[in-house]
């Protein structure tokens, strides 16, 4: 079996996948067609089922585990699956080295390690905050070390959400400093901006956004838990209360990027301007990596409108 990124253009092979994604398509000749989006430990990759009656064995649903056989190919300089036969996985499977937790990319960094940082942090905050962060870490721990930031974009793996709320925590930490704003207000919309994914993704793995996720969103999801929560506090500031259920709603920024509210307090701003840091520099290293083209720059990547440099020696190295 190869891993998704030591595929080679041209090889056929076979490997276990989870089928993150799969949609029904129509040629221009009006030929039925499947697009997959298979997941491994070491990326994601594209695939395509031309024949459906001869190379789909049983039913193929989305968040499922699957086997398939390939050839890779290249197409618009994109390395891609034609998938040769594909099914979902059987109990025989395991026997050849099907395993549930090679089927997914999770964070670089140890979960453990992450988790205890983000409590530290919180620690550090004034006593009605602090309380208010562990009752909400307490009550979410085992998804929240687990779940993904996004079922497609940024940190889309196992401990993204916890990875990305860390990073944007420690630059909100940062701009506390710097721009002498609140640092319980900053660094509590940080850690608290995004806590409504977890009811807005079904499981761990990224899977189909829930009802309540389609219908009412992370975002007021998110301001939901935090007002239940600190409603459980005696006399929790009020004031203080209503600031950080704005930096919650405006977090995203533009309401084109599905915003609530645009931010407007400084806190507001320094928050949404970490949160999309965070997200499109994860975007773009993870590009950056998964790319297979030759050359200093990678392919086109339609959601920056750019290609990228692939990376060069500092000068330090090159001395």
């Amino acid at each position: 079996m190869t891993q998704i990124r030591d595929l080679e253009d041209g090889k056929e092979g076979f490997g276990f996948y989870y089928l993150r994604e799969k949609l029904n398509k129509v040629t221009r000749q009006g030929k039925d067609y499947f697009d997959l989006v298979l997941e491994d430990e070491t990326g994601t990759i594209l695939a395509r089922v031309w024949e459906i009656d001869k190379q789909v064995k049983g039913d193929l649903t989305s968040d499922t585990y699957v086997k398939a056989e390939y050839l890779a190919d290249t197409y618009n300089e994109q390395l891609q699956l034609k998938i040769l036969m594909i099914r979902e996985i059987q109990d025989s499977d395991y026997d050849e080295g099907f395993d549930e937790s090679s089927c997914h990319r999770s964070s670089p960094f140890p979960i453990d390690k992450m988790w205890e940082e983000i409590r530290k942090i919180s620690s550090e905050c004034s006593s009605k905050v602090s309380e208010l962060l562990f009752s909400v870490l307490d009550e979410y721990s085992d998804s929240l070390r687990a779940w993904p930031a996004a079922s497609k974009m940024h940190h889309a793996y196992f401990g993204g959400l916890l990875e990305h709320t860390l990073s944007v925590t420690k630059t909100c930490i940062y701009f506390a400093k710097k721009y002498r704003v609140s640092r319980d207000l900053i660094v509590s919309g940080a850690i608290l901006h995004d806590i409504g994914k977890l009811e807005e993704l079904s499981r761990a793995s990224g899977g189909e956004y829930t009802k309540k996720g389609r219908l009412v969103g992370h975002i007021v999801l998110g301001r939901d838990i935090v007002r239940k929560f600190a409603s459980k506090i005696p006399d929790f500031p009020e004031d203080f209360l209503l600031e950080l259920e704005h930096l919650i709603l405006s977090h995203q920024g533009q309401p084109e990027w599905g915003t609530v509210k645009v931010p407007m307090s400084k806190e507001a701003l320094l928050l949404h301007y970490a949160d999309d840091t965070d997200a499109k520099f994860n975007l773009v290293s993870n590009y950056i990596a998964d790319d297979k083209s030759e050359g200093s720059f990678t392919n086109y990547y339609p959601n920056m409108n750019r290609v990228f440099l692939k990376g060069t020696k500092s000068a330090e190295d090159q001395d």
